[in-house]
């Protein structure tokens, strides 16, 4: 009887064993299915993509960035190193515009004209490096025995003072003669001109003189000139 009792016992002793190495079994399939769900320990890192071109552009886009406004003190590019040469020209010729133009520097021409009859143009140019101005109207004679220079005509007054840069001309007109009042006249082919100063009528430095190329018919009294203007159109009909 206790045989019988000992044979179920161990059996029965076995047949837990069983179980229990089968519900280990179980468990163990359990963890290497839930072990082959994630990556392995051994197994390789998959490869990042290569940057492409423009990534790496963008990249040292952003690493030249660095240091701008972070307070780092680092800058991105040094600034432009001055010449101490300014680019800016000079406008006309340089000098003293309200200098009065003289004798000195301006050359003289007196050029009889058809139409009016007995008038002669004056035309000063400025052969020096600066600027002048032909102030007012110029103070023309014709002989030594003139007493003072020839009236001028104030109709003809420009807008604006006549500056000359070096090269540049200014004009004047002058009648010689009016009609006939029975004065008489006396023939000439000599020209000097005085040139008046910023203020006042006197007249400044030497004076400009001018040979025409035939002698015309003057009565001093009867003379005048305009004043002097930049635009010869302003006076070729005067």
């Amino acid at each position: 009887m206790r045989t019988s009792f000992r044979i179920a016992a161990a059996a029965t002793t076995t047949l837990i064993a069983a179980l229990a190495l089968t519900a280990c079994g179980s468990d163990s399939g359990s963890d290497a299915a839930l072990s082959s769900d994630q990556p392995s320990a051994s197994a390789p890192a998959t490869a990042a993509p290569a940057p492409t071109a423009g990534d790496a552009a963008g990249s040292k886009g952003s690493d030249s960035g660095k240091g701008v406004g972070t307070g780092s003190g680092k800058h991105t590019g040094a600034p432009a190193k001055s010449t101490g040469k300014s680019t800016k020209k000079p406008s006309g010729g340089g000098g003293d515009a309200d200098a009065p133009c003289t004798g000195a520097d301006v050359k003289l021409t007196a050029t009889p004209v058809k139409r009016p009859v007995n008038h002669i143009l004056l035309t000063v140019t400025n052969t020096s490096r600066t600027m002048c101005s032909a102030y007012n109207a110029p103070a023309v004679s014709f002989s030594s025995s003139q007493q003072a220079p020839i009236p001028v005509d104030k109709e003809t007054i420009p807008q604006a003072v006549v500056s000359l840069a070096p090269g540049a001309s200014a004009y004047a007109m002058v009648r010689t003669l009016g009609e006939d009042d029975g004065s008489a006249s006396y023939r000439t082919s000599k020209v000097t001109v005085y040139f008046q100063g910023k203020v006042g009528m006197e007249s400044t430095g030497p004076a400009a003189h001018a040979s025409l190329p035939q002698s015309v018919a003057v009565v001093d009294s009867q003379a005048m000139a305009t004043y002097w203007q930049s635009d010869l159109s302003a006076i070729d009909s005067w």
